[in-house]
């Protein structure tokens, strides 16, 4: 049965004695099932827990360097790795020869050619996305997969990372240019962390807006946001609300200053009545785009509440050119 009493060793005295702090731990008799951890420094504590996975998803034929420096940063700040997956897909195979039987192998040359340029471009944007994590100093691996199934297996690797960063633009099909991705949205319905969208040109923010309509999901999104951004808890940080009713009530409202005013230091709140709540977002958002970064509540597992549904999202994503944090309760 033992316990310990830490001292410190940074030359500090007692605050009742006066007594010079002692670089030893003492042990007294604790009840047996008093579990604790005896650390030397607790400054250490402070430094385990900055540190982050990140994983970014890489498009292996088109690099997108602007989410690659994205990743990079938050990896750099929390003195933490990142992870490039690089996904290179394989479909243009499958969907051009159509069964054995039927190959012919002098009509299938393109294949063979596009499959030689891809490897050159993929071996290209491997070196560079070493280069990127050298220069920054950051911690590094990569993950190479050829196939067809490119969701599943950002799905499998967003399991064992903290946060994955996302380029909007992200797509291996051809689609409309005014719409998410079809992989975009089936990263964001299931992926296993927090997810932070990217948009092509990105500059560092300096505003931070929290999305917030009462619900768990949007609560869990603001706590999820200070845990993996807790060098960002002094940035001008905006809590946006809207109501349908006449009034400007925010819901929960000790509730949430109460938590909020734990985690940030520079905190305003903004209640707006809107009749049209998803147009009245959309130009909030817009009128800040500069500088700005948005967090919002879950994505897809139950609902998104219902001013902040799956659609809006989408739209918000897709047209506001600021980077946006998306979590799963």
């Amino acid at each position: 049965m033992v316990t310990g009493r830490l001292h410190r060793a940074d030359g500090t005295g007692c605050p009742a004695t006066g007594k010079r702090y002692k670089e030893r731990i003492d042990l007294y008799p604790v009840p047996d099932n008093c579990h604790i951890f005896l650390l030397a420094n607790y400054r250490n504590l402070i430094n385990l827990q900055d540190m982050k996975k990140v994983i970014v998803a890489i498009d292996a034929v088109s690099y997108s360097e602007h989410a690659v420096q994205y990743a990079v940063e938050i990896a750099r700040q929390a003195g933490g790795m990142t992870l490039g997956v690089f996904l290179h897909d394989l479909s243009f195979i499958t969907a051009e020869i159509p069964g054995t039987f039927d190959l012919i192998p002098a009509e299938y040359t393109h294949i063979i050619q596009k499959q030689k340029e891809d490897e050159a471009h993929i071996q290209e944007n491997m070196k560079r996305f070493n280069e990127q994590c050298n220069a920054a100093g950051v911690k590094h691996k990569l993950h190479v997969y050829n196939g067809t199934d490119l969701v599943r297996f950002l799905l499998d690797e967003s399991v064992f990372a903290d946060v994955l960063v996302l380029d909007q633009q992200m797509s291996f099909t051809y689609g409309r240019a005014h719409q998410l991705s079809g992989f975009v949205v089936d990263v964001l319905e299931d992926t296993h962390c927090p997810v932070v969208v990217v948009p092509p040109k990105v500059v560092a923010a300096d505003h931070v807006f929290l999305c917030y309509d009462g619900s768990p999901s949007s609560v869990y999104a603001m706590k999820m946001y200070s845990y993996l951004f807790p060098e960002w808890s002094s940035k001008a940080t905006t809590l946006v609300a809207f109501n349908e009713e006449a009034t400007n009530h925010l819901k929960e409202s000790e509730n949430i200053k109460d938590l909020l005013h734990q985690h940030f230091t520079s905190l305003t709140i903004d209640v707006k009545h809107h009749d049209r709540i998803g147009d009245a977002l959309l130009s909030y958002f817009k009128m800040q785009e500069d500088n700005g970064f948005i967090v919002m509540g879950a994505y897809g597992r139950t609902a998104f509440s219902r001013w902040l549904k799956k659609s809006m999202a989408n739209t918000i994503i897709n047209e506001v050119k600021m980077p946006v944090l998306i979590t799963h309760e």
